[in-house]
């Protein structure tokens, strides 16, 4: 199964690790600094053009972990990949 996250953005089910809710209010530092992480690694990109409410947080078989920003909620992206919010 696959999770459309926004735009021409496509993800395997099985490669996701998390579906993250961004709010710039209660973001805690250290999801800050992973974030500002990944950029600066290469392994972020964005699923369309709009600002971001959520993040997906992925890893393929060959360990390559990838974070995607998209303008979806996560309660809307784990309504769509059929994962429950905690």
């Amino acid at each position: 199964m696959f999770l459309h996250a926004g735009s021409n953005t496509v993800i395997k089910k099985e490669e996701i690790i998390g579906i993250f809710d961004i709010d710039s209010q209660n973001t805690p530092e250290t999801t800050k600094k992973f974030l500002r992480r990944a950029e600066k690694d290469g392994v972020s990109e964005m699923a369309g053009y709009d600002l971001p409410k959520a993040f997906i947080l992925t890893s393929d078989k060959n360990k390559k972990r990838r974070v995607i920003f998209s303008h979806l909620s996560a309660k809307t992206l784990a309504q769509r990949a059929e994962i429950p919010l905690t």
